[in-house]
């Protein structure tokens, strides 16, 4: 019974543990946001695309809105290194991947 107990503990706290964010938005891309409408980005500049994935079996513990608001920081953080404040999902989550047109937007 004692081994029962200690292996359903681990196994609860290796599921919460992968159900959990592990991906942080880096001080640098605050500003940078995710644009879904196209019409938006029309006085953009256009920066290049980033592809970003998270762990491959991480899908399997996450939602699928779990999943694409990390891969949206991961691609946040990318724009930021890359001059740009501002992503736009170009593909569908394959496999924990997804790929992002990253822009430089004038601000408002």
């Amino acid at each position: 019974m004692k081994n029962f107990t200690i292996n359903t503990l681990l196994l609860g706290t290796a599921v919460a543990l992968a159900a959990c964010s592990f991906v942080s938005l880096n001080p640098q891309a605050q500003n940078t946001t995710v644009s879904t409408n196209t019409n938006a980005l029309s006085n953009c500049k256009f920066m290049g695309n980033t592809n970003v994935s998270l762990w491959s079996k991480a899908g399997t513990f996450q939602s699928q809105s779990t999943s694409e608001s990390q891969l949206d920081t991961l691609a946040r953080n990318e724009a930021a290194t890359m001059g740009g404040n501002t992503v736009s999902p170009e593909s569908a989550i394959n496999n924990g991947q997804r790929t992002y047109r990253v822009y430089n937007c004038p601000s408002n």
